[in-house]
């Protein structure tokens, strides 16, 4: 009979002593995959913005997905190290996620527009497509540390200290994933480039374990063959031709720009909204409808001097200002160099001593300067909502500061007139009111589209004048502007747009700093 071995557990202690590597190698490890997590998730706002808006629910998801992961990999992760303590285990778990992210890029687009299309709703739409798209790989990417805490982790009384080093590597990689991607990575490469190249990372990671470990010899060549194969098919596939009249498409660090162009017109999109677009044959043309409806601020200033505008987009309002009042001076305000930098190339907007652009946050610009406004108008959109601390009463009340005796704020909001829909328009209206003592509120649909219950584009004009003026008398004005920027007859048309029914403000808040959802008001439509 066999001689039974003395020591049953000596086979045990060299096969973990055998599976026990390289500090440096596992902490390198877990600090790229830390990185390429806080990447995914950081990136991954810009993944759902074009379909789903870039709303605190977009974020929420994320955020509560990538959560959700980590703590399922945590407890996946360590169950699987204490069975099967193998650095191919390792590669395999971190390979995986790999292959899922490069191809990313080729699901999300068609995933996310069906999610949106659907009538799944502004929290419930986002909340799945991070599902979909994040967790499995999330999950994966979460084992990586417990199971790098176990391959480390030489004896029971080292455990605190191995775990303890390596979490704090892993939590310095998401550090640096996290500025990385969010103060360069997206102005710079693009989102599906970021993505791609992160599943690319991990690859090459699990590569780089293949050849630390040289008994995985076989799977060295397997590994860097799989990199190399995907490589080439995401490099294929990016360089087929591009959509047929594409110009531009480009993640700024506040949106995602697309300029195109058919055979008479450009337009610029932010994400899923339309922000400018410009007649090839004619540039000063004011061609979106709610752009020709602001020209009725004329119908209370009719010889401003001094305007400001806050939000570019294409230029097109300032760019006509510029153009039919020789001697008004415009300051525009915008966050994003990129539009600018846009704008000026491909819109011609004009940049000098009456067309000042100001690259800054509006609210802040407005904080800083002691310049005294006729017209001020607000036209900021982060895609389809404004960015909340630009819907305050707080904010109204520097605008107000800033406007001249007898001066005019006019405000560009997106909403519905009616129904619960129209939450959003109606707590904007009396956030308004309760700065200015007259608010008018004109919608931009057209007549002839019947009456209209959707979402709609409707102008507000705040004055500090007490004595309200009727539809007619608002017509008379908008008839004597003549022919500046529009004709007079189509002004005053657009006048007689103007709501005379109260507006109904009981049921919706007052926005403040301190509480503007805006993002929930903008989701009951």
């Amino acid at each position: 009979m066999p001689k039974r071995d003395a020591h049953p557990r000596r086979d045990e202690a060299d096969r973990l002593t055998h599976a026990q590597g390289s500090p440096i190698l596992l902490h390198s490890v877990v600090f790229v995959c830390g990185a390429v997590l806080m990447a995914l998730e950081i990136v991954g706002s810009r993944v759902l913005a074009p379909y789903f808006g870039n709303s605190i629910f977009v974020w929420g998801s994320l955020i509560s997905v990538v959560l959700a992961a980590l703590s399922l990999g945590y407890w996946l992760g360590g169950l699987l190290a204490d069975r099967q303590p193998r650095y191919g285990v390792l590669a395999f778990l971190i390979a995986v996620p790999g292959v899922i992210i490069a191809l990313l890029p080729f699901v999300y687009p068609a995933l996310n527009r069906t999610l949106a299309a659907s009538a799944l709703g502004a929290r419930s739409g986002p909340l799945i497509a991070c599902l979909i798209l994040f967790l499995v790989p999330s999950i994966f990417l979460g084992t990586v540390s417990p199971f790098a805490v176990r391959l480390q982790a030489r004896a029971v009384a080292s455990v605190g200290t191995t775990a303890g080093a390596l979490y704090a590597v892993s939590t310095a990689g998401s550090i640096l994933g996290t500025l990385l991607t969010a103060f360069y990575m997206i102005a710079t490469l693009g989102v599906a480039n970021i993505v791609h190249g992160l599943g690319i990372t991990l690859l090459a990671v699990a590569g780089a374990i293949f050849v630390t470990r040289k008994h995985f010899g076989r799977a060295v060549v397997t590994g860097l063959c799989a990199v190399l194969l995907l490589s080439f098919v995401i490099y294929s596939a990016k360089t087929q031709t591009a959509e047929a009249g594409l110009l531009l498409e480009r993640d700024s660090f506040y949106n995602h720009i697309t300029l195109a162009e058919d055979s008479t017109q450009r337009y610029m999109d932010f994400e899923n909204l339309r922000q400018s677009a410009m007649l090839l044959s004619d540039p000063y043309e004011l061609r979106l409808r709610y752009t020709r409806f602001l020209t009725l601020a004329l119908s209370f200033v009719l010889e401003p001097k001094r305007v400001l505008i806050l939000g570019l987009g294409g230029g097109s309002f300032p760019k006509r200002l510029y153009k039919d009042f020789p001697g008004l001076t415009i300051d525009v305000v915008d966050i994003d160099p990129a539009v600018v930098a846009i704008a000026t190339q491909y819109f011609q907007v004009p940049n000098d001593d009456r067309l000042r652009i100001h690259i800054q946050d509006g609210r802040r610009f407005l904080r800083e300067t002691s310049a005294q406004y006729d017209l001020i108008f607000l036209d900021a959109y982060n895609s389809d909502t404004i960015p909340f601390h630009l819907t305050t009463r707080e904010f109204f009340q520097d605008v107000q500061r800033h406007l001249t005796p007898g001066g005019v704020m006019v405000s560009n909001i997106i909403g519905a007139l009616r129904g619960n829909e129209s939450r959003f328009f109606r707590a904007m209206y009396r956030t308004i009111a309760e700065t200015f003592p007259t608010v008018y509120a004109v919608p931009t649909y057209n007549p002839s589209d019947g009456v209209v219950f959707g979402e709609i584009n409707i102008i507000l004009f705040a004055t500090g004048d007490r004595s309200r003026i009727s539809r007619g008398e608002f017509v008379a004005r908008a008839g004597r502007v003549g022919g500046r920027m529009i004709p007079a007859s189509e002004l005053a048309g657009y006048a007689a747009h103007l709501l005379e029914i109260p507006i109904d403000v009981q049921d919706v808040p007052t926005l403040t700093d301190d509480f503007a959802p805006v993002e929930i008001l903008r989701a009951a439509s």
